[in-house]
């Protein structure tokens, strides 16, 4: 075989990128993880004796400190960086690169500690003010991370993650007009973006501006017609307005798109529970309770549907489901579908990206 052909030319391979979730499901490592960690080793040695030779060298040593962070070793890193700072306490860079390494290792209180210091040494970051803010969202201090957040679209009005951030501080400390603001600027920005348009019409459901909530998530079902979660929620703001029918049939849709998506059978349940149709009710319960077990929601109200037609041993087994469920501790939320919390490097370093959640407009009331 020749060279071209070995480069997948005629006759040849061809070469494509394997998805790295293959290699967790074969129990291996992501070869181009694997080779990206080398990469950072090879490199941490050649630093280590550039410093030799020239060890006064700040440049260097803030380079190691981010080397430390890619690779994940946070205690070398903030031993590193504090050696920085013991030598220079006014290095902007330093504390904010210190700061990241707390947050990516669970101390919050040194993170904010340390960020706090770096924004008042480098005030026109919009970094640390970013990260910051992430870090006070993992603390439920949400008015201290909309004030991060309102600094990082001052220092750049175009800056979309700021607003998305924003956006959501303002929805977990239920501030829906200030968040229906922030989507609005971001949207300017990204009008066909469905996750932000379908926080959009969240935040105008949570405000009980329901017409508006309706038309963005028409808007959200234009963009993407066989998105399941997004027919939940227009079935929510059609149920919000007492458009039953409409209501019934955006649920049955969610379920026809995806037959194992357990949401839509709970919702359509509610729905029917509002209006008296009980055993209609009990069974689409019974089908989201055996799609998805944890379903606190719709153990509770197959409870109260089961209570209501007298049928009392099975009420009670509900009712245990659902204790179970809330003895276990604080499910996960989903109150807001737009990027939230701390970025795993700010793009210091590693150049991690905010995490995202669901969309929360997914019940209706039961």
């Amino acid at each position: 075989m020749s060279a071209e052909e070995g480069k997948g030319g005629p006759g040849g391979w061809t070469t494509m990128k394997i998805d790295p979730e293959i290699f967790e499901e074969l129990g291996v490592r992501d070869p181009e993880e694997l080779k990206r960690e080398m990469a950072i080793s090879k490199r941490i040695r050649q630093v280590r004796k550039e410093l030799k030779d020239n060890p006064d060298s700040v440049e260097l040593q803030l380079e190691l400190g981010r080397l430390f962070i890619d690779g994940g070793d946070m205690d070398e890193a903030t031993k590193q960086l504090k050696q920085v700072i013991n030598r220079d306490n006014k290095n902007g860079p330093a504390y904010k690169l210190l700061g990241t390494a707390y947050a990516m290792s669970n101390h919050e209180d040194e993170a904010i500690r340390e960020l706090t210091r770096a924004a008042e040494l480098l005030p026109e970051d919009p970094e640390i003010h970013l990260n910051l803010g992430g870090v006070y969202m993992l603390e439920d201090m949400y008015e201290s991370a909309a004030r991060c957040f309102r600094k990082v679209v001052e220092i750049d009005p175009m800056d979309r993650l700021g607003y998305a951030n924003l956006a959501a501080a303002y929805d977990m400390d239920k501030k829906y007009d200030e968040e229906i603001q922030a989507l609005k600027k971001i949207l300017m920005f990204a009008p066909e973006d469905i996750e932000l348009r379908s926080a959009l019409s969240t935040a105008y459901f949570n405000s009980e501006n329901y017409d508006e909530a309706l038309n963005h998530a028409l808007c959200v079902i234009e963009l993407d017609e066989k998105d399941p979660q997004a027919y939940c929620n227009l079935g929510s703001c059609y149920s919000a307005q007492n458009m039953t029918d409409e209501a019934v049939e955006a649920f049955k849709k969610a379920t026809e798109i995806d037959p194992d998506y357990s949401l839509p059978h709970t919702n359509l349940g509610s729905l029917y529970a509002t209006i008296g149709r009980i055993e209609k009710a009990i069974k689409e319960f019974k089908l989201a309770t055996s799609m998805n077990q944890s379903d606190s929601l719709a153990w509770m109200n197959l409870y109260s549907c089961y209570k209501e037609v007298g049928r009392m041993e099975d009420a009670q087994e509900a009712y245990k489901k659902y204790e179970s469920l809330m003895n276990q501790g604080p499910q996960a939320d989903n109150q807001t579908n737009i990027p939230g919390g701390v970025s795993s490097t700010g793009q210091l370093a590693s150049g991690g990206d905010l995490d995202t959640a669901s969309p929360g407009m997914e019940e209706i009331p039961s």
